[in-house]
Order: C-alpha cells, then structure tokens, then sequence
C-alpha cells in the first residue's frame, strides 16, 4: 500500500513537472505553443460555423487556420530543434530547422489555399445565402481581437528571442488580422443585403471575398517561403547588415593592412560572419585577437546573434626598405602617440601656468 502511494506521488509530482515545464513562459517554445491552441480553436469554430451558416468566407478563413495548425506543428518542432546548442554532429548549430519550418509550412499552405481556390469557385454555381449574420459578425469581430493580440504576442517573443521563425509566425497571424478584418466587412455588407431581400447576391460577394483573401494569403506564404529558401541556399545577409559589418571594419582600419573579403549567412536566428584581413606581419596573436574582440563587440552591440570570426594574413613585407620599416600602420600609429604626448605635455605646462599664476595672486593679496 505504502509503495503504490508513493508510485501515485511520484507520477502526479511528474505529470506536474511536464505540465509546468508545458507552460514555462520564459521558455522560446511558449509563444508557439500558445499559437497552436489559438489555431486549433479559431479553426474549429471557424469551420463549423461557416458550415453551419453557409458563409464560404467564414469556412474559408476557418480553412487558413486550420493549415496553420499544421504550420504551427512544424514551427514548435523546428523550434524545439534550433534553440539546441551546437554540437559535434551540427558544429553550426540547429538554426536550419526553421527556415526548413518556414519552406514546408508556406508550400503546405500554398497548396491548400489553391484548392480552396478551386472549390471557392465551384460554389459560384450553387447559391446558398448565408443564415445567422449577427452571430457570425459577433464571432468575426472575436476573432479579430484574439489574433491582434496574438500577433502583438509573438512579435515581441520574436524580439526578445532573435528568433525568425517566431517573426515569420507573427506576420502570419497579422496577416489574418487584416483578413479577419475583410471577412467582418463582407458579414455586415451580407447583412444589409440581405435586409434588403438581396440574399443571392450577398452569397455571391461572400464567395468572391474568400476568393480574394486566399490570393492575399497565398502571396504572403510565397515571400517567407521564399526568405527561407534564400537562406537554405546559404545566401548572404541583406545589404544593411553588411553595410554595418563593413563600418565596424572602417572604425579599426588604422589597425588594418588591408580589408581582403567577408563572408556572411544566416542559419535560424545566428549570423555567421567571416572577415578576412591583412595585418603587420610581426603583430603579436594578442594584437590579432583584441581586434577580432573590438570588432565582434561593435556587432554584436547591433546584432546580439551574430557569430563574428575574424581570419589575419600576414603582409608581405614590401613596406620594408633596406632593412627599414615603412609600415603605414606602424607610422600612423607611432605619429598618434606623438600626438598624445603633444597634447599631454602642454596640458601639463598649462596646469603648470595656471599654479604659478594662482600663486602670484595669493602673494599679492
């Protein structure tokens, strides 16, 4: 008896475990998993009521939710894999898995929503008005809310995690905002007409607006899908960033020989960045690293997930004349030191002045 208490308490200690860790907000999981439960009762309630009343722009946008389960299931998959830390199999780490998420999630869409397209039109020829148009307006304007709220959410889970497949999940959900916003139109546009006696008619302008709002939806999948493949394919980073590499370069150039290339690309929410260089040719590996550190400071500043590395050639020493140096670095760096001392010096005789200045007043006093 003692020992099937004790197994009941270590279960239900356990079942509490998974359920906490299940929601754990401060996990990056969190935000997708609650994006797959809002999908699954936006979708169930969509679909049913759009059946139940007849409104193809109802069914259909309950239709996107319901593909967007399927999204969201891949999502929470390719996060649950890309915020694994690197290891001797993935030296670069998991971050593949969501632009992998990204590709198969707006392909899946995109076929579906094509044969929505397909059925959409079928129902031109059989016009059923739509029933209940203050139910489905209450459950439109709902919805619109819960999804403004939702892609608020992710948005700034999406910030706060540098994750871009939380970014992408986000734009999808404020995509649907707008459309939930078309689809609450056209019920109340239905709902005129059909207090005027124009029931047809309204079911016709039902049926052309899902029409209109899986095209909406469908170029949206294909511009992330097509983010994630650039990225799959291992292509370089937008111009931006690269322009910011580059000025973090400009701000040590006098620490430079020569700036050769850089290498840039993206795997999930890391930047790799590899900047080649040409340094004196008897600067320490201590001189070489605190320029590799100054510069990974100066990026990671703008980009937190950026994994800089720096790689130093030596020069070839054609600076060096009869035995002589004539390094530009070196003499920039030699006539910046006089400088210093310059101007340390001549603060030092100011100071100076003004002592001897202050105690010719006193004594005259």
């Amino acid at each position: 008896m003692v020992s099937q208490f004790i197994i009941m308490e270590k279960f239900d200690f356990n079942t509490f475990s998974k359920l906490k860790k299940l929601f754990d907000r401060s996990s990056a999981v969190f935000p997708s998993r609650i994006s797959l439960f809002l999908c699954i009762l936006l979708a169930s309630a969509g679909i049913a009521l759009g059946l139940l009343t007849n409104s193809l722009a109802v069914t259909t946008n309950g239709l996107i939710a319901g593909t967007e389960i399927l999204s969201s299931l891949l999502f929470l998959s390719a996060v649950n894999q890309s915020v694994r830390a690197p290891d001797y199999t993935f030296n670069y780490g998991y971050g593949k898995y969501e632009s992998m998420a990204i590709l198969a999630g707006a392909a899946l869409l995109s076929l579906l929503l094509i044969y929505t397209i397909i059925e959409a039109v079928k129902d031109f020829g059989t016009p059923n008005p739509v029933k209940s148009h203050y139910l489905l307006i209450f459950f439109s304007l709902a919805s619109y809310l819960i999804i403004r709220k939702t892609a608020s959410f992710l948005k700034s889970s999406a910030e706060k995690y540098h994750m871009p497949l939380l970014a992408y999940d986000a734009d999808i959900w404020k995509l649907d905002g707008y459309i939930e916003l078309c689809v609450l139109f056209n019920l109340v546009l239905g709902t005129v007409l059909a207090h005027f006696g124009q029931e047809n008619s309204g079911k016709m302008i039902d049926s052309s607006a899902a029409i209109i709002l899986l095209i909406f939806s469908l170029m949206n999948q294909l511009k992330h899908g097509k983010t994630a493949l650039d990225q799959l394919l291992d292509r370089t980073v937008p111009e931006n960033i690269q322009f910011d590499i580059i000025a973090s370069i400009a701000e040590n150039i006098n620490r430079i020989c020569e700036f050769k290339s850089v290498y840039t690309r993206q795997s999930g929410k890391d930047i790799f960045i590899e900047i080649d260089i040409v340094m004196p040719w008897d600067y320490t590996l201590e001189e070489a690293y605190k320029l590799e550190k100054d510069i990974h400071n100066i990026l990671v500043e703008k980009y937190p997930t950026a994994l800089p590395r720096l790689y130093v050639t030596p020069c070839n020493r054609d600076c060096i004349h009869q035995e002589k140096s004539f390094c530009p670095i070196k003499l920039a760096n030699e006539k910046f030191k006089e400088q210093i001392s310059t101007e340390k010096t001549k603060n030092i005789n100011k100071n100076s002045l003004n002592l001897r200045y202050g105690e010719k007043q006193q004594q005259a006093e």
